[in-house]
């Protein structure tokens, strides 16, 4: 019987080193954990000519340094946990570093490493440890390179210093840059609890240490704090700018279900960064905006230290973003917000990855998450019904005060204006204030004009929300008969049905855009004020139209001009100009007088100095039966529509500071409508 054991072939470094954690600077951090897991109140980085290829790197901390039987069972052990998740570090820490493979991949940075540790158990002794990895390329197996621990007698105190030699990379200004961010995070900017701080010897490094830790705390326009227990139970608090308590919640007022995941603290501060907000404020909007894109997002910190990426420019891993895009009003983005949640998690629920990027995505950590997301959900939830319950006592308030200013004018009057002239002055301020009446009335009526569209608009998206269902058990049905038409009908027959089943499959088609218009349009974003481009809106509408003109075989035709124009206003704006000239140019083609084939409707940009010419126009029968002046007005119409889009279109095209001119019959023949819009200076 012959025995024997699995080997590691030398290749194995570079796989379990390099390639598995790729980005330096976390290979970097994981040393510095590890001079965190050893009570060490610092830890300096050095880089020594890194922007060339040659350099070398020196991490030295001040822990309590490592024994032979450390060095021997946990150091060389590559792979191994050496950390119980539980045992806490005489300083009260609880270890975080695991595995040891972003250590090597730190490790192997250079061809050389030379380890010098000074045990706090062993003073007067220091270790020495010579890694050459030239020879593990010459070697077959990781076994075959022996390693030598050479102790000497030393007069310093205890500690560990790692020298990496020769590097074969290189750290420009990016990569150092992103070095001294993810140090500077690592032990939390928010305060200094956890008694370490680790120094980056570089370029640059201490202005930007001084610019994440100043403070802009204050200047917050609200803060969260929430606390989830350690039987998943939640409470969370807002305050105000001044710190008093504004609202509160606790467990179903955030979720039904209980949370399963480790105990967790969430803070978060949160900025309006408007004029309004900084007018006060001894800071500017531009100061606090540079520091939240240096700590701005939302940071995990796992006993103590931060994981990366939670937090990262880019890696918005609670769909702040996205929720702000879906639903803006009174929600925040990465860009406004400063947040930290700390997990100490003793049991060791949260399992990093094998490349230390982040957490496996297993229950515990996807609750914790639920628990952060949910907490937003209530934020945004209190500030939305809070900005409804100024908007009605404003509405109030300004009724009142309507009816108390006209009464105080009326006072000033008799009391003040001399008797000769006082009924001029008094039919003067009568005549004004049935003016302004009669421009209150106007906009009232408009409101309620816009209010029952808004209906007819919210009605129709849940009829195509839920027309989805029937279209969905047509195409099964479909499927079905395409499926089986053999088996039922036999060969002879089944060609029968071939032309009815492509019937059905194209008004599937057919029907399942139409339902998809209403969802389209009706999104919340794109009410937000932005500069929108002309041409990418353009194109997107005619993507969403294309099956509702093929139907009615008419063809679109998109000529943009040689510019991309840009306008300062809402895609919702340009979607309700451009949509409703559609759709009129559709309903004009239902017209006995329109012609049956070859219909056509061109959209064309131009450029007129400074502002965009919109040609939206088609070869139907023209406007023939209401005069030009009448077709913007409500409920005016010569087709099946609603007699409301042209109205709409007006209005939109007034609220962007632009004009709009009809002609009953364009270049092609039929209605034309040139509309002229300012274009954005970007």
């Amino acid at each position: 019987m012959i025995k024997d054991h699995i080997k590691f072939a030398s290749d194995i470094l570079v796989r379990l080193g390099e390639e598995l954690v790729p980005n330096v600077d976390q290979g970097i951090l994981e040393l510095v954990k590890n001079a965190y897991d050893a009570d060490a109140s610092t830890c300096c980085i050095e880089l020594i000519s890194t922007d060339i290829l040659g350099g070398a790197i020196r991490i030295t901390d001040d822990g309590d340094g490592m024994n032979l039987a450390s060095i021997r069972n946990g150091w060389l052990v590559l792979g191994q946990s050496t950390k119980e998740g539980a045992r806490r570090t005489k300083l009260g820490r609880l270890p975080v570093g695991d595995k040891g493979l972003g250590r090597l991949a730190a490790l192997r940075m250079g061809s050389e490493v030379n380890l010098v540790t000074r045990p706090k158990s062993q003073l007067g002794a220091e270790h020495r440890v010579l890694i050459d990895w030239t020879k593990y390329k010459k070697a077959t197996l990781v076994e075959d390179v022996p390693l030598t621990i050479e102790t000497v007698k030393t007069s310093k105190g205890k500690g560990t210093e790692i020298l990496l030699t020769n590097l074969h990379i290189q750290f420009g200004h990016r990569e150092v840059n992103r070095l001294a961010r993810n140090l500077i995070l690592l032990t939390n900017p928010f305060n200094d609890a956890a008694g370490f701080r680790p120094i980056l010897k570089a370029p640059g490094f201490e202005d930007l240490e001084n610019k994440v830790r100043e403070s802009y705390f204050p200047d917050a326009e609200f803060k969260l704090e929430a606390v989830l227990d350690k039987k998943g139970k939640v409470e969370a608090r807002l305050r105000d700018w001044k710190g008093d308590i504004w609202k509160e919640a606790k467990d179903s007022e955030l979720s039904k279900q209980v949370y399963k995941a480790p105990a967790a603290k969430f803070d978060l501060w949160i900025f309006l960064l408007d004029a309004k907000s900084f007018s006060a404020r001894k800071v500017s909007i531009t100061e606090v905006r540079d520091w939240l894109s240096l700590v701005g997002g939302v940071h995990l910190y796992h006993r103590g230290l931060r994981v990366h990426p939670y937090g990262d420019p880019g890696f918005d891993w609670l769909d702040m973003n996205l929720s702000r895009a879906r639903s803006p009003e009174n929600r925040p983005s990465t860009n406004t917000v400063i947040g930290r949640i700390e997990v100490t998690d003793p049991r060791h629920d949260l399992i990093q990855k094998t490349d230390r990027v982040g957490f496996i995505e297993n229950r515990e950590f996807s609750e914790l998450r639920r628990f952060a997301r949910d907490t937003l959900e209530w934020v945004a939830d209190v500030r939305e019904k809070e900005a409804e319950k100024k908007r009605e006592q404003y509405r109030v308030e300004t009724r009142k005060e309507v009816v108390e200013a006209k009464r105080v004018f009326e006072d000033v009057i008799d009391a003040k204006v001399p008797d000769k002239i006082r009924p001029i002055v008094r039919e003067a301020f009568h005549h004004y204030h049935q003016i302004v009446d009669r421009r209150i009335s106007s906009i009232g009526e408009d409101l309620q004009l816009y209010r029952s569209l808004a209906t007819a608009g919210t009605t129709t998206a849940v009829f195509a929300h839920e027309s989805a269902k029937p279209v969905t058990l047509i195409s099964k049905v479909t499927d079905f008969l395409e499926s089986n038409v053999d088996n039922i009908l036999g060969l002879k027959h089944a060609e029968s049905l071939t032309e009815p089943i492509s019937i059905l499959r194209y008004s599937i088609k057919s029907l399942r855009s139409f339902t998809a218009l209403p969802m389209y349009l009706l999104k919340k974003s794109k009410r937000r004020v932005e500069q929108v481009p002309i041409h990418d809106v353009l194109e997107q509408l005619a993507n969403i139209f294309l099956p509702l003109l093929e139907e009615a075989h008419i063809s679109l035709q998109i000529e943009k001009g040689n510019f991309n124009p840009t306008i300062h206003g809402s895609v919702a704006l340009i979607e309700a100009i451009v949509t409703n000239c559609l759709t009129n140019s559709i309903n004009a083609f239902n017209s006995p007088a329109a012609p049956n084939n070859n219909r056509l409707i061109v959209i064309r940009t131009e450029q007129a100095r400074r502002f965009l010419l919109l040609r939206i126009m088609d070869n139907g029968p023209g406007i023939t039966e209401l005069k030009l002046n009448e077709i913007w007005l409500p409920g005016r119409t010569t087709t099946n529509g609603t007699g409301f889009g042209l109205t709409i279109v007006k209005d939109a095209v007034s609220d962007l500071g632009g004009r709009i001119e009809a002609l009953a019959h364009g270049e092609l023949g039929g209605a034309e409508f040139i509309v002229s819009l300012p274009i954005s200076e970007v």
